[in-house]
């Protein structure tokens, strides 16, 4: 029986509509579906579908560590499933025909024989179109050291793109120059609680509120629904704020 058959059933049994699970676990219903019918795909991300799992398992009676538990192991044979479908393209010689074998080799003999007539080199005479100066026409100096400086950008980890949706608190968090400390609370479900490196980049999708405490608020900067808010506050002091979204205009608190 997979995860989401076990979850349909054990709802089926309680007697549960996908209303009483919203109101109770405060899931999206779109989310207990995608649960029900193992389309994990659907929801924002590793983290969430580890979460959800335990409130609903929780709410069902059941045991929410073992289904995150099956989810990862899942998620492995899956990886492992990907790999051995990939093959090795098959290379293959081009063979020459006799005739257009022996032409090549003759054609390579009469260039050793000009570049030895001419002194060992060919000259090669330089386009019209090159300035004095080595440049191309209508390309200044500074234009040809553009991205000289600059360092690759970093991706976020797969794992952790959230899709935000239309309503509800979508916030990205972003570590610049060093690290913190970082315990994100989504919905009173505890999601991430760590120390993130320089670089990073962790993105989190809430229906009604996103918690947020920083050990570091001066190298992380924080968005939330498209407004940057910046640092919350300077390097090594420890913030605490609570986002949430009421008559869709976004508030926050200490």
């Amino acid at each position: 029986m997979s995860i989401g058959e076990e979850l349909r059933q054990a709802r089926a049994q309680m007697g549960a509509s996908l209303a009483d699970v919203e109101n109770e676990t405060k899931i999206r219903t779109k989310y207990i579906n995608a649960l029900e019918n193992d389309a994990f795909d659907v929801l924002p991300g590793k983290v969430y579908v580890k979460g959800f799992l335990r409130t609903y398992a929780r709410f069902l009676g059941l045991d929410g560590e073992t289904l995150a538990s099956r989810y990862e192991e899942q998620l492995a044979s899956l990886a492992v499933g990907e790999e051995a479908d990939v093959q090795e393209p098959v290379v293959r010689p081009i063979k020459l025909a006799g005739r257009w074998k022996g032409l090549a080799v003759a054609v390579l003999v009469l260039l050793a024989l000009i570049m030895v007539y001419r002194g060992g080199a060919l000259v090669v005479d330089p386009p019209d179109n090159i300035s004095d100066s080595g440049q191309h026409p209508g390309v200044s100096g500074s234009q040809n050291n553009v991205g000289d400086d600059q360092g690759p950008t970093p991706e976020p980890d797969d794992n952790n793109v959230v899709v935000p949706d239309t309503q509800g608190v979508d916030m990205v968090l972003q570590v610049t120059d060093g690290e913190s400390w970082i315990q994100v609370v989504v919905d009173n479900e505890n999601v991430f609680e760590g120390t993130i490196g320089p670089n990073n980049v962790k993105q989190f999708a809430g229906r009604e509120r996103i918690w947020l405490k920083l050990g570091n608020a001066g190298v992380v900067k924080v968005r939330v629904n498209g407004k940057d808010y910046g640092f919350l506050d300077g390097p090594g002091q420890v913030v605490t704020k609570t986002f949430t979204e009421k008559d869709d205009q976004l508030t926050a608190g200490g």
